[in-house]
Order: C-alpha cells, then sequence, then structure tokens
C-alpha cells in the first residue's frame, strides 16, 4: 500500500489460468450478473454488493504455500498505492497514483496501453492515491485527483470525454500568511492551494457513471518530507468559501451531468438527541451545539461530506 511502485500478481502454478480473450462488451446485462462471473472481476468491489468475496477455491490451506510470483508490472510512480484492479476478459484495467491508468494482460503483466494524466494544478487536495476505475460500454472511466471525470476507450486508452467535476471556483487559494503570525505554524511548510479532487473508483450503473469529491473542506494542507506521500495535516481556516461534498451521475457515453445530490445540506445537523434510534447514549453536548449552530448558521455551505469510496448498489430498490 505504502510507496509501491509495482504490481504483483501472483498465482498458483497449474491451478489458474486466465485466458486472454478479444475484448468482449461490458453491457448492463455482464455488469448486472458480476455476481455469478467467477472469471472476471468487473467492479471495484467484484459486484453491486460491494462485498468483494470471490467463488474461487483454488487457492486455499492446502495450495497458498505454492503461490509464486508470475510478473511483476513497474507502473514508474513511487507514491501511495491504493487501487484495486478490474479485470474483464483477460485483461486488468489499474489505475496508479496520480490517476494515471494501464491495462495490462492479466496472465502475462505486458502492458497493453497506457494513459498518463496530466493534471491542472500541482497541489493536491488529498495526496497522489487513486482507488480504482470502473469500465462498462467500451470505456473505462477515472476520477482524478484534481476533480475530473475521464472516460477512455477500452481498447486503445485513447480519451474519449474529459470533464470537470467540480465548477470554476471550487479552488481556493491559502498561504502561510493566513497563519497566526506568532503561532507555531507560522514557519510550518505549507501548500499553498487547496480545492476539491476524486480519490474513488468511479461506479458504472444503467449508463450512468456516478463518482463523489472530496476534498471540501478547505484548508491549508501541510505537505509530506517526500513527494508522493500521504497529506498527514490539515489545518482548517475560517472563512466564506469552500462547497460541500457531493455526488453525481454523468451519462456514461457523452459525460453530461444528470443527477446531483450534496452530501452536506442545509439541516445536516439533524435532530439534537442524546440517544441513537437504537437506545445507544451519545456523548453530546447539546445546549453546546445549539449555541454554536446559531453563531454558524450556514456552515453547511463551505465543506463536509467527501466522498471516498464507490457506493454499493441495490438493483432490487433502486437504491
Amino acid at each position: 500500500m505504502w510507496a509501491r511502485a509495482f504490481l504483483v500478481a501472483l498465482f498458483v502454478f497449474s491451478l489458474i489460468q486466465i485466458p486472454l480473450m478479444a475484448h468482449a462488451e461490458i453491457n448492463d446485462e455482464r455488469l448486472q450478473g458480476a455476481v455469478s462471473d467467477a472469471g472476471n472481476w468487473l467492479h471495484y468491489g467484484r459486484d453491486y454488493t460491494n462485498q468483494r468475496f470471490s467463488p474461487l477455491d483454488q487457492i486455499n490451506v492446502n495450495t497458498v504455500k505454492k503461490l509464486v510470483p508470475k510478473w511483476v508490472y513497474q507502473t514508474g510512480i513511487s507514491a501511495t498505492f491504493q487501487t484495486s484492479p478490474i479485470v474483464a476478459d483477460g485483461v486488468m484495467f489499474v489505475s496508479a497514483p496520480f490517476s494515471h491508468v494501464a491495462a495490462l494482460d492479466a496472465k502475462t503483466g505486458k502492458q497493453l496501453w497506457r494513459y498518463t494524466h496530466k493534471r491542472a494544478s500541482k497541489r493536491l487536495c488529498c495526496g497522489p492515491s487513486n482507488r480504482g476505475v470502473s469500465i462498462g460500454y467500451g470505456r473505462v472511466y477515472v476520477a482524478t485527483i484534481d476533480a475530473r471525470l475521464i472516460a477512455l476507450d477500452q481498447k486503445t486508452g485513447a480519451v474519449v470525454w474529459d470533464i470537470n467535476l467540480a465548477t470554476t471556483g471550487d479552488e481556493h487559494t491559502e498561504d502561510q500568511s493566513d497563519f497566526d503570525k506568532g503561532g507555531k505554524l507560522a514557519t510550518t511548510r505549507a501548500s499553498g492551494k487547496t480545492g476539491v479532487g476524486a480519490n474513488m473508483a468511479p461506479l458504472v450503473y444503467d449508463g450512468k457513471v456516478i463518482v463523489g469529491i472530496t476534498g471540501v473542506g478547505y484548508g491549508l494542507h501541510l505537505d509530506a518530507k517526500r513527494e508522493g506521500m500521504p497529506i498527514g495535516t490539515v489545518v482548517g481556516i475560517a472563512g466564506s468559501y469552500g462547497r460541500s461534498g457531493f455526488m453525481a451521475a454523468f451519462d456514461a457515453k457523452t459525460g453530461k451531468r444528470v443527477w446531483q445530490f450534496d452530501s452536506t445540506t442545509k439541516g445536516w445537523e439533524g435532530d439534537f438527541v442524546q440517544k441513537t434510534a437504537y437506545g445507544s447514549a451519545l456523548p453530546r453536548d447539546i445546549e453546546a451545539e445549539k449555541k454554536k449552530h446559531k453563531t454558524n448558521p450556514d456552515a453547511w455551505k463551505f465543506g463536509g461530506g467527501s466522498i471516498w469510496h464507490a457506493p454499493a448498489v441495490d438493483m432490487a430498490r433502486g437504491l
């Protein structure tokens, strides 16, 4: 996970065979039937339930000792590595830190194509890690660290469309002058630009690509000592800027925004209760919370509700 610049494929010799097949169409039927497709891994969580459970039984307590490295793929990027590869018909689609994407022969590790992401800003809201891609309708989708959603051609890696997830003005420039002059942080090395990004693997469902943003609570992000390491500390600066987090759906064919759900809205504070709905006590000072709420009634507009992971889908209920 930490600063890994390579992807290792492990197979049990003579037990697991992955044939390299021609690209088959990944349509709604295949995506919805992923739970019974043992030969592929078509979703971030394997199927829409996000259980990540494989029914394969070749690797067990008796055969695990036979696992050996079969190939190593060097991404060339030494940074935080958090991706979950997608495998479709013998081809592995994997994202690297900083939102690069590669298609590999799953049997040999040979690179079939590679997309090199050129980010709009060197300053990152949430570190370089990318958690994976999604696939469907002849395309591979990646949400990027600079808050873009990109559709790549499944066969070639060529960019089909590239859109901004957030609107102009969703970034705010801060520098060390925002620190307390006499405070200990006055000489701290900090990045000068913050804003929104995206780290999650997108979700493809019913002709749409669903993705959320991160970094919505703007503040100074303290740089790590080494390029590509995760952000260790975020210093919040009070101000009337920023935005709430959201999850949005885009037309998988055109990239047009279909709907958007803001994860923090007016009324975000919920009910001032001392117990949960199932009876557990909450360690809350209700009176103090109510006073603070009156002081900052519009706080919900300026941050909170980042989306970090692909959601599950209940196909029966449409949720």
